[in-house]
């Protein structure tokens, strides 16, 4: 190592100094053609006003900088006066694209959505299930079929699969939130036939080989493994049952990866039994941003999709209405040996659903906790120095809404943090609501970033599936602006102190238990002993 930087990092830099300023026409060297000519100097030579300078500090480049000061600064700069920052203007509502809808001969449902900046198409076939449809006694049965989807159809292997997505210029996926599982495709274009006919063989005829069972097992086993040696994997995976119970569809890790016991046992047959139930045409749909319009998408899609009959297995239903535990306020403690901080994941059930209009409060927890500045950040990260970054957040869940508190901190101010946090909120729920300047600052990054979070075709699909998930009007994104101008300290105060109680959290703490639970003790809370799992 000291060779190569003694080699390398000694030599001459190269420095380069852009400064604005007029300069004369470009021109190339006039070749004197035929074949083999070479012209070794094929841009002619800079002229000495364009040969490197020397490097200057900063300011004394932007004193030299026409129009940057002085009288006529306007007329040097093309009528521009760079003395001051221009002007912002008043920033429009997004224009989010059109929606249109229609079925395939199967009645598979197509929600479409014209992006023409590009010559791409991006699809994704959506089904309803996601983690909350793994099976109870198979935890990661969804995962271990989603990874094996690529890996072999009837007709291609795995290999034949890669190969045909790098010629064709396709990408394509799959994955699943907590209620929906999803194959997504990227495609040029001009390939997108076949590469739809190379998804659909992926989603319909996957093979399951069991070579490839074994292979794929391994490495969620492997990932699983990693995940209870990281505290927030650790969090991640005790914390959903707590809050749901373990009967409930979302009484599963947040991490999709399932109980290792039971990615060890899970049958080819359950792979494929998990698969007739839920990834089919009765349960599914399809949703496309294209730069070519739908009249012509759609007959693509027909000849990939639209003969694609559900099986004769019944289709999987979740119960999203199960019952869930009482509020049972407490201290979930697991003990992480010799480590030297300690994750804090606090969660409390809303009495909301996704497709409730919770605007109000998701603008009024970006003050207490969903953004940087937001108070409880700023107050253990900045103020107090015991963590990197806390963030509270609402998980919009079609089903029942948890609000979630994350904190990783030091081990040796984890009970000082957790009664940081419910002051934080207790202060910012009874006596000190949003500020005039809080508010103000709120609602311009809400409305400003709309746009930046709709620039790609990504975006737009996602968009798309949300809309549809939560049964938004198609004109959602587009009022979304107007509606939180509209919003007032008031609403925002009221929308918080409805619905969240820091005493009715339940914390999981992972950590170092002989040198936190002193710490613990002191909080007068109830403490549970639980082991990573």
């Amino acid at each position: 190592m000291k060779a190569v930087t003694q080699k390398w990092l000694s030599r001459p830099v190269y420095a380069l100094t852009v400064e604005p300023g007029e300069r004369e026409a470009y021109e190339e060297v006039k070749g004197s053609g035929g074949a083999g000519t070479h012209h070794p100097a094929y841009y002619r030579a800079p002229t000495e006003a364009e040969k490197p300078l020397a490097p200057k500090p900063p300011q004394a480049v932007m004193q030299q900088a026409p129009g940057s000061q002085g009288a006529g600064s306007a007329a040097r700069s093309g009528g521009v006066d760079r003395s001051k920052m221009p002007e912002v203007g008043e920033v429009p509502n997004l224009d989010f694209p059109d929606i249109q809808r229609t079925r395939l001969s199967n009645g598979m449902e197509i929600v479409y959505a014209q992006r023409s900046a590009v010559p791409v198409t991006r699809v994704a076939v959506s089904f309803d299930a996601g983690n909350a449809a793994d099976p109870k006694g198979r935890l990661g049965t969804q995962a271990l079929a989603l990874a094996l989807l690529d890996e072999g159809t009837r007709t291609r292997n795995s290999i034949q699969i890669a190969e045909e997505q790098e010629r064709l210029g396709a990408r394509i996926s799959a994955g699943a939130t907590m209620d929906r599982t999803s194959v997504s495709l990227s495609a040029l274009t001009p390939n997108l036939a076949p590469s739809l006919d190379l998804l659909a063989d992926i989603v319909r005829n996957p093979a399951f080989d069991p070579a490839e069972v074994e292979r794929l097992r391994g490495e969620q086993l492997a990932r699983i493994a990693s995940e209870l040696t990281q505290p927030q994997g650790i969090a991640l995976r005790a914390l959903p049952p707590v809050l749901y119970g373990a009967n409930h569809p979302y009484g599963v890790p947040f991490t999709g990866t399932g109980d290792p016991k039971a990615v060890e046992q899970v049958s080819r047959d359950e792979l494929v039994a998990f698969h007739q139930s839920w990834l089919r045409p009765d349960n599914g749909k399809i949703y496309v941003v294209s730069d070519r319009p739908l009249t012509e998408v759609q007959p693509l899609l027909e000849r990939s999709f639209g003969h694609w009959a559900p099986p004769a297995a019944p289709k999987g239903v979740k119960n999203l209405a199960a019952a869930t535990p009482a509020a049972r306020p407490r201290i979930v403690l697991i003990d992480r040996p010799q480590s030297p901080q300690s994750v804090i994941l606090a969660g409390q059930l809303l009495p909301f659903r996704g497709a409730d209009q919770i605007e109000p409060l998701l603008v009024s927890n970006d003050v207490l906790g969903g953004t940087f500045l937001s108070r409880m950040n700023m107050d253990l990260r900045e103020t107090k120095g015991w963590s990197y970054g806390v963030n509270g957040r609402i998980n919009r869940l079609v089903g029942t809404v948890p609000y979630m508190v994350s904190a990783p901190v030091q081990a040796n101010q984890t009970g000082p943090s957790i009664a940081a946090l419910m002051s934080n909120m207790n202060d910012f729920l009874r006596t000190k609501g949003i500020t005039g300047p809080e508010l103000e600052r709120t609602i311009n990054n809400r409305t400003l970033s709309l746009a930046g979070n709709f620039e790609t075709s990504d975006d737009v699909l996602s968009g798309l599936q949300s809309i549809d998930l939560y049964g938004w009007p198609e004109d959602y994104y587009e009022t979304l602006a107007a509606r939180y101008r509209a919003m007032t300290t008031a609403e925002l105060d009221q929308a918080a102190r409805r619905v969240l109680d820091p005493g009715k959290l339940v914390w999981v703490v992972v950590g170092d238990a002989a040198k936190i639970r002193p710490q613990l003790d002191k909080l007068g809370m109830p403490i549970e002993v639980m082991q990573a799992r």
